[in-house]
């Protein structure tokens, strides 16, 4: 994780590799459930507008055998900051874990 401060805004980029473009979308929908209640943009990823700040998470390479994503937080404290990042991290890995417990699933 890339962590970047510009007045005002603490910035904070992590890439993650996922397996394939339903997983992704998977991972926007969970977000938009979990931040349905602030303002939304879907036009290149998602956005999400909270108080003094904003997370986005775009598809950033979109390879045959290499997904990742791009998760940029923005956000005018540290503290807020790193609570959103926490919130996104949990929801990503609850995500895999559901993910594997239905491959294991699939393979009996």
């Amino acid at each position: 994780m890339t962590i970047s401060f510009e007045a005002p805004f603490h910035t904070f980029i992590r890439y993650e590799n996922i397996e394939n473009n339903e997983i992704y979308d998977q991972f926007l929908n969970w977000l938009k459930g979990e931040f349905d209640l602030y303002l939304m943009e879907e036009l290149d990823g998602l956005k999400v507008y909270y108080p003094n700040g904003l997370f986005s998470v775009t598809l950033f390479s979109e390879n045959e055998k290499n997904f990742s994503i791009e998760i940029k937080i923005i956000s005018k404290t540290l503290k807020t900051a790193n609570q959103m990042a926490a919130k996104i991290e949990s929801i990503y890995n609850h995500l895999n874990k559901v993910k594997k417990k239905l491959q294991l699933i699939n393979q009996q």
